[in-house]
C-alpha cells in the first residue's frame, strides 16, 4: 500500500440516508491498483449492488474528463484493476456455509476463466467467523478476531494478538 485516503462518507446522495458504514477507506498500492476498504455494521437491502457500484465509480474515475475527450482506445489501457474489501458485522450470504470469506470475481460462465480481472470482491463475515483468540493463526483471522472482538479486547489480548507480526 502507498496511498489511503478516506472516502466521503456520501458517495451517492440517494443512498447516503441508509448508510450504516463505520468508514469508508481507499488504498492505492505500488500498481497503482485500487483498494476500497468498508466496514458495514447492518444489512440493508441493495449492499451488494452498491458495492459494485463504487468498484465500478473507482475504476471509471481513473480516466480524466480530458482524456475521455481524445475517445482514443489507448486511455482504457491506463486502467488499474479495483478491489472491494468489505468487512461486515452480519450474516451478508445465508446460503454460504464453507466460512466467513467469499472471494468473487468475473467469470467465463462456461469455462470459469478469469479473462475480465479489474474487478475483484471479497466479503468477509464477521458473523460467521468462530475462532479463538487461541485458534486465531494467521494474520487474517488475528485481523478478524480483533474487528469482531474489538470492543472486549484487552492490552494483553493485542500483544498475543500482534506477537512479531507486522500488523
Amino acid at each position: 500500500i502507498t496511498e489511503v485516503s478516506f472516502l466521503k462518507t456520501a458517495q451517492d446522495p440517494q443512498i447516503a440516508a441508509y448508510r450504516q458504514s463505520i468508514v469508508d477507506v481507499l488504498c492505492k498500492n505500488q500498481n497503482e491498483e485500487q483498494f476500497i476498504v468498508e466496514m458495514q455494521l447492518t444489512h440493508h437491502k441493495g449492499f451488494e449492488k452498491r458495492a459494485q457500484y463504487y468498484a465500478a465509480k473507482a475504476y471509471s474515475s481513473q480516466i480524466l474528463k480530458e482524456d475521455d475527450d481524445h475517445k482514443k482506445m489507448a486511455v482504457y489501457s491506463k486502467l488499474k484493476g479495483v478491489i472491494f474489501l468489505a468487512i461486515t458485522n452480519f450474516i451478508m450470504f445465508p446460503e454460504k456455509n464453507y466460512g466467513w470469506k467469499s472471494e468473487h470475481r468475473i467469470l467465463d460462465e462456461k469455462t470459469y476463466e478469469n479473462d475480465l480481472k479489474d474487478f475483484y470482491f471479497v466479503f468477509v463475515e464477521l458473523e460467521k467467523f468462530n475462532k479463538t483468540i487461541e485458534e486465531s493463526k494467521t494474520l487474517e483471522e488475528k485481523w478478524c478476531y480483533f474487528f469482531k472482538h474489538a470492543d472486549e479486547t484487552t492490552l494483553a489480548d493485542i500483544d498475543y494478538l500482534t506477537g512479531s507480526d507486522p500488523i
